[in-house]
Protein backbone atom coordinates (compact mmCIF):
# COMPACT_ATOMS: atom_id res chain seq x y z
CA UNK A 1 0.00 0.00 0.00
CA UNK A 2 2.90 2.45 0.84
CA UNK A 3 4.54 2.24 -2.40
CA UNK A 4 1.37 1.90 -4.46
CA UNK A 5 0.95 5.51 -2.59
CA UNK A 6 3.77 7.19 -3.00
CA UNK A 7 4.60 5.88 -6.37
CA UNK A 8 1.49 7.94 -7.60
CA UNK A 9 4.04 11.18 -7.31
CA UNK A 10 6.42 9.78 -9.38
CA UNK A 11 4.64 10.61 -12.36
CA UNK A 12 5.44 14.34 -12.06
CA UNK A 13 7.69 16.24 -13.27
CA UNK A 14 8.81 18.26 -10.49
CA UNK A 15 10.16 15.28 -8.13
CA UNK A 16 7.13 16.12 -5.90
CA UNK A 17 8.26 12.56 -4.01
CA UNK A 18 11.65 13.48 -3.38
CA UNK A 19 9.98 17.35 -2.08
CA UNK A 20 7.80 15.62 0.06
CA UNK A 21 9.80 13.46 1.69
CA UNK A 22 12.56 16.62 2.27
CA UNK A 23 9.53 18.31 3.73
CA UNK A 24 9.04 15.45 5.77
CA UNK A 25 12.34 14.96 6.96
CA UNK A 26 12.34 19.00 7.68
CA UNK A 27 9.56 18.19 10.24
CA UNK A 28 7.61 19.87 7.37
CA UNK A 29 9.53 22.96 7.49
CA UNK A 30 9.72 24.67 3.94
CA UNK A 31 13.00 26.34 4.90
CA UNK A 32 15.35 23.39 6.05
CA UNK A 33 13.78 21.51 2.98
CA UNK A 34 14.39 23.82 0.64
CA UNK A 35 17.91 24.10 1.74
CA UNK A 36 18.39 20.84 2.12
CA UNK A 37 17.03 20.36 -1.90
CA UNK A 38 18.75 23.53 -3.38
CA UNK A 39 15.33 25.23 -4.07
CA UNK A 40 13.49 27.98 -2.87
CA UNK A 41 11.15 27.49 0.06
CA UNK A 42 8.25 28.71 -2.26
CA UNK A 43 8.89 25.65 -4.42
CA UNK A 44 8.57 23.52 -1.24
CA UNK A 45 5.16 24.56 -0.63
CA UNK A 46 3.88 24.60 -4.14
CA UNK A 47 5.18 21.05 -4.47
CA UNK A 48 3.72 20.07 -1.14
CA UNK A 49 0.33 21.56 -2.25
CA UNK A 50 0.47 19.97 -5.74
CA UNK A 51 0.88 16.44 -4.10
CA UNK A 52 -2.31 16.65 -2.26
CA UNK A 53 -4.15 15.77 -5.15
CA UNK A 54 -2.04 13.52 -6.45
CA UNK A 55 -2.37 11.05 -2.55
CA UNK A 56 -5.61 12.57 -2.13
CA UNK A 57 -4.65 13.32 1.27
CA UNK A 58 -4.68 16.94 3.48
CA UNK A 59 -0.88 17.22 4.24
CA UNK A 60 -1.25 21.05 4.93
CA UNK A 61 -3.94 20.31 7.11
CA UNK A 62 -1.88 18.20 9.15
CA UNK A 63 -4.09 15.30 11.21
CA UNK A 64 -4.52 11.66 9.94
CA UNK A 65 -3.52 12.95 6.15
CA UNK A 66 -0.61 13.47 7.40
CA UNK A 67 0.45 10.67 9.66
CA UNK A 68 -1.03 8.46 6.90
CA UNK A 69 1.72 9.63 4.66
CA UNK A 70 4.83 10.08 7.13
CA UNK A 71 4.00 6.23 7.49
CA UNK A 72 3.92 5.27 4.06
CA UNK A 73 7.53 6.50 3.88
CA UNK A 74 8.77 4.96 7.49
CA UNK A 75 7.46 2.07 5.70
CA UNK A 76 8.93 1.99 2.44
CA UNK A 77 12.66 2.87 3.98
CA UNK A 78 12.28 6.77 2.50
CA UNK A 79 12.58 8.22 5.96
CA UNK A 80 14.34 7.01 9.08
CA UNK A 81 12.23 5.38 11.85
CA UNK A 82 12.62 7.79 14.45
CA UNK A 83 13.60 7.09 17.93
CA UNK A 84 14.51 8.08 21.12
CA UNK A 85 17.91 9.67 21.51
CA UNK A 86 19.97 8.05 24.43
CA UNK A 87 20.15 11.01 26.38
CA UNK A 88 16.03 11.32 26.31
CA UNK A 89 14.89 7.92 26.74
CA UNK A 90 13.44 8.86 30.25
CA UNK A 91 12.38 11.90 29.27
CA UNK A 92 8.34 11.34 28.99
CA UNK A 93 7.82 14.38 26.79
CA UNK A 94 11.36 13.57 24.44
CA UNK A 95 11.24 14.59 20.81
CA UNK A 96 11.24 11.44 18.70
CA UNK A 97 12.57 13.10 15.35
CA UNK A 98 15.76 14.38 15.35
Amino acid sequence: WAEGLLGRLDADGRDLRGTLRAWLAADANAGPAAAALGVHAQTVREHVRAAEPVLERRLLAGGTDLYEVVLAHLVTGELPVPALGPANRDQADAAVHR
